[in-house]
């Protein structure tokens, strides 16, 4: 059995409220706040005087640091809306926005080349000054350094600079004492190694650092920041070669592209009552010619980009040995032995 609204919550009726007392209430409530606030104990000047010492060292370092951070502040301010650029740091941006003009400027000039044999209908010099300027544009001064580069991985089973021989040469000789393999899993495994086995590396820069860090008692995180100085420089280099040759390879299509349109529309303004097959074939063969330059120079320089993309991924596989040997290496406390 439910019951109605007006049984079961009270209502202003049930509790009336005098208005005439309301001030009193409040009056009330007022005195006994006043009454705590008497019953509270004072503090005497003695008291005051010593918490007001206490407090002052802290004022004075509060005050310091405030001045110091205005002081930071207003030094930051001088520097323009970018406070956190320093000379040096304008200076690479410099540098970075120097290299960046010259390649446009080059990409320009061998554009406007390449304009010349397009116009005396030689599309192969054309496409393949187009794709010199390209590289040009996108490597800027480094263009001789990619050449060279491109030269050494296609003659040479060397790494393109020495601190990344260094760990070919050393990671050789560990592969014959640790017996380093990959699985299938794509995981490095490494024999087991005793503790008082001495290792001969080959003499160069990181075999000596290996020695010494081993027997100073470096841990291996010390060890593999060591490691990483020798890999790092040789990766950057091989995968921005990487990326320049593939954009080469992704943008002459398009240009490819852009002769055979022009070829077409040639054609098309030609056409007539009195079009015959060899007034049409110079224009087909430009639309014709260009697709295909386009075509061989973009698998050109995609074969080259694989070449280093294959490099790099070499190079990761010795990295990968080499610290896990490394780990073997600084666990046992090996000896490490130069061989002179």
């Amino acid at each position: 059995m439910t019951k109605d609204k007006d049984d079961s919550y009270p209502t202003d009726d049930d509790y009336p409220v005098d208005d005439d007392n309301i001030g009193n209430y409040v009056d009330d409530d007022d005195q006994a706040l006043d009454d705590d606030d008497d019953d509270q104990a004072p503090v005497a000047d003695d008291d005051q005087d010593s918490i007001a010492a206490a407090m002052e060292p802290e004022m004075d370092d509060h005050n310091a640091k405030a001045a110091e951070n205005k002081a930071n502040a207003a030094k930051k301010s001088k520097g323009g809306y970018f406070p956190s650029f320093n000379k040096g740091t304008r200076e690479v941006k410099q540098s970075s926005a120097g290299a960046g003009f010259i390649g446009l400027v080059g990409f320009f000039v061998m554009l406007l080349i390449s304009s010349i044999f397009f116009i005396t209908e030689n599309y192969f010099i054309s496409m393949f000054t187009i794709s010199i300027g390209l590289l040009i544009y996108v490597a800027g001064l480094d263009l001789i350094v990619l050449a060279f580069s491109t030269f050494v991985i296609f003659f040479s089973s060397k790494h393109l600079n020495n601190r990344a021989t260094s760990l070919q040469q050393t990671i050789v000789a560990l592969k014959n004492i640790l017996n380093i393999k990959r699985g299938r899993d794509g995981n490095v495994a490494v024999g087991p190694l005793d503790s008082n086995v001495s290792i001969e590396l080959p003499d160069n820069p990181l075999s000596r650092d290996i020695q010494e860090l081993v027997a100073s008692g470096k841990t291996f995180d010390y060890a593999e920041f060591v490691a990483h100085f020798y890999y790092q420089e040789c990766h950057e280099l091989y995968e921005s070669s990487s990326a320049n040759y593939d954009f080469v390879s992704a943008t002459m299509p398009l240009f490819g592209l852009i002769g055979t349109i022009i070829g077409l529309i040639a054609m098309f303004d030609s056409l007539g009552s009195d079009v015959t097959v060899e007034s049409l074939s110079p224009q087909l063969a430009l639309a014709l010619k260009t697709t295909l330059y386009g075509a061989i120079f973009s698998s050109f320089y995609k074969i080259i980009g694989t070449r280093f993309e294959r490099r790099m991924v070499d190079l990761d596989y010795d990295y990968d040995s080499f610290c896990r040997a490394l780990q073997v290496i600084v666990d046992n406390r090996n000896r490490i032995e130069i061989n002179r």
